[in-house]
């Protein structure tokens, strides 16, 4: 029995050693979205992004849960005429604490006003770093650009250093 519960303590541990790096708190907005399209699917949607940008291993470094990167991403959309195609803006907030204090300093703060993507709700967001474009480029764009600002946000928390 001892050894069973020393087994479950290490692979506790080692869970816990394997953090994900990010902790991102994702918004969508859909207010200019055309009024036939279900609203849940954006509170689908956002649930999807925070589990694809919290959960996924970004580096090959150890982060305790206390050391992960807090950001903030912000979806604003507005559809195209095109079916479960929507574009819009994405602003992107990352802040580290200062050391020894419980001050936040701000280490990134970006808007890009240009991104289009294909979403249809509880579709699979997948996400292969060595083929972004897969069989659709609109519905792989999604991943892709939340991947591109979380590479960017990893980066500069190094550099902050």
């Amino acid at each position: 029995m001892l050894k069973k519960f020393f087994f479950i303590f290490l692979l506790a541990c080692y869970g816990m050693a394997n953090a994900q790096e990010i902790r991102a708190r994702i918004n969508v907005l859909a207010n200019r979205v055309a009024n036939n399209v279900d609203k849940k699917t954006f509170q689908t949607l956002q649930t999807q992004l925070e589990d694809f940008v919290n959960n996924q291993k970004w580096t090959t470094d150890a982060f305790g849960p206390e050391e992960r990167i807090q950001c903030n991403m912000l979806l604003n959309l507005k559809s195209t005429g095109d079916p479960n195609i929507y574009s819009g803006s994405i602003t992107i907030q990352s802040s580290r604490p200062v050391y020894n204090s419980s001050y936040m300093s701000p280490i990134i703060n970006f808007q890009d006003n240009d991104i289009t993507f294909k979403y249809i709700q509880f579709q699979q967001l997948n996400f292969n770093e060595n083929n972004v474009s897969g069989n659709d480029p609109e519905a792989s764009n999604l991943t892709a650009i939340f991947a591109y600002y979380v590479y960017v946000i990893l980066g500069m928390d190094y550099d902050s250093f």
